[in-house]
């Protein structure tokens, strides 16, 4: 996979979060498809997270975009009123981190850990991008809502991006109430930060 395409994945897995969270009642925003799992079992388990303060799970996220598609796994981790985590990992290891999307009440983090950089996003900055106007407790509102749903544990999204329409799509399993993980994450020192101008400005060439 493209060391950009991690990106991407990230970048589309905030405004989609974005888009749908002002659109939550708008049904042609988030297609709702089939499961195999238990309605009975997720009511259950979903019922039972939707009042914890912690929540964590395996995700596995892929894009469509034209006539390709990119994929990998990777891990959600949520503390209500704090922050909302996804992080990436390499497809081929599976085991190691190529990139972070860190949303808490004050801004949104973006690390590109195979490029060594990151981004901090504003709210101003962030809703000029995605022509949303938004604010942590309403990306927070949604996610939570969508992670505990109880028909399905997968989630559909389609948004244009640039000249591009992308079909983004998250399958959460192993879901639970885990709270032995760090809350904020401290880009290294050997990182350089970049503005969001260069940052949104190098997806333009996917």
């Amino acid at each position: 996979m493209s060391k950009k395409l991690y990106l991407l994945l990230l970048t589309a897995a905030l405004l989609s979060a974005c888009r749908s969270s002002k659109n939550a009642a708008d049904t042609s925003s988030v297609t709702e498809p089939q499961t195999s799992v238990s309605t009975d079992q997720l009511q259950s388990d979903n019922s039972s997270l939707s009042a914890q303060t912690n929540l964590t799970a395996r995700v596995r996220v892929r894009l469509k975009f034209d006539s390709s598609s990119v994929g990998t796994g990777g891990t959600l981790r949520m503390r209500k009123g704090e922050v909302i985590q996804v992080a990436l990992v390499d497809p081929i290891l599976g085991i190691s981190e190529v990139g972070r999307l860190e949303i808490d009440p004050s801004s949104i983090l973006l690390i590109d850990r195979y490029n060594k950089r990151y981004v901090v996003l504003t709210y101003d900055e962030l809703n000029s991008y995605s022509n949303r106007a938004i604010d942590y407790q309403t990306i927070e509102n949604y996610f939570w809502q969508q992670a505990t749903r109880e028909d399905t544990d997968q989630l559909q999204f389609q948004f244009p991006l640039g000249s591009k329409n992308i079909e983004l799509t998250l399958n959460l399993s192993n879901k639970n109430n885990k709270s032995d993980w760090d809350a904020h994450t401290v880009p290294s020192y050997k990182y350089d930060k970049v503005s969001a101008v260069d940052f949104f400005k190098s997806l333009s060439d996917f």
